[in-house]
């Protein structure tokens, strides 16, 4: 059966397929056009110094997806309507794999071991997809995968909290002030998707106003030590 392996760009997922990707397996990224720069530099960094191809693709062949999206759906995501998720990236993956023939296929996902309560409220959803957690399994947690990392000639050059999409609402409004205390510009795309739309990505409060509090912010915290307020489905 195809093994296919969910790549997000992050340190745990790259960790993941360096340690269990056998050659013909497929490594896929479902870019959201919303990742840190160096979350793309890091991707290409993986291929060269693993030599690990890495199959990008992205909504609609959009070379602005997320955009792409909110525009097709006349609104932005948020906590309760997550269409982000569904459609950036598991149906994205779906539909590429349904037009090169794979409809049956193990998927291999890096939630770790510390990260039971993830694991647990992931639902097999596909009859002919069967979820695969290695991570999990051979008991590998964050200090492993940091350990890892502080060890090899190249990593990810962003705190956690930056992965995946860099203000996403799932790391709820303390971390995007926190990041936006640090990194203002990176408010600006999703201020023109609230303005552009109508519709906020939080309830009673707007990214141009998080943006406000964070420039009044006098106590920055380190976001290494910023965690996400909800889990998300796409891995780190």
């Amino acid at each position: 059966m195809i093994r296919v392996f969910n790549f997000s760009g992050g340190k745990t997922s790259a960790f993941m397929v360096i340690h269990y990707w056998k050659k013909g397996d497929l490594v896929i990224f479902c870019d959201t056009g919303r990742e840190h720069l160096n979350t793309y530099k890091f991707i290409n960094d993986f291929e060269k110094f693993e030599n690990i191809p890495v199959i990008k693709i992205n909504y609609k062949d959009s070379n602005k997806p997320f955009e792409t999206l909110i525009d097709k759906k006349k609104a932005t995501p948020n906590f309760f309507k997550r269409f982000c998720t569904k459609e950036l990236k598991i149906n994205t993956q779906k539909r590429y794999l349904k037009s090169i023939g794979i409809r049956k296929f193990e998927n291999f996902i890096g939630f770790r071991y510390d990260e039971q309560l993830r694991i647990s409220r992931r639902k097999q959803k596909f009859v002919n997809v069967i979820d695969k957690f290695p991570l999990n399994e051979d008991k590998i947690d964050k200090a492993i995968i940091n350990n890892y990392w502080n060890n090899k000639l190249y990593t990810l050059e962003i705190p956690a909290i930056l992965g995946n999409c860099t203000l996403c609402f799932m790391k709820g409004k303390n971390a995007i002030i926190n990041i936006l205390s640090m990194y203002p510009n990176l408010a600006d795309e999703w201020i023109k998707d609230e303005e552009t739309t109508g519709y906020t990505y939080f309830n009673g409060i707007t990214i141009k106003q998080l943006k406000q509090i964070a420039q009044n912010n006098l106590f920055k915290n380190n976001l290494e030590d910023i965690t996400p307020a909800f889990d998300c489905s796409c891995t780190t």
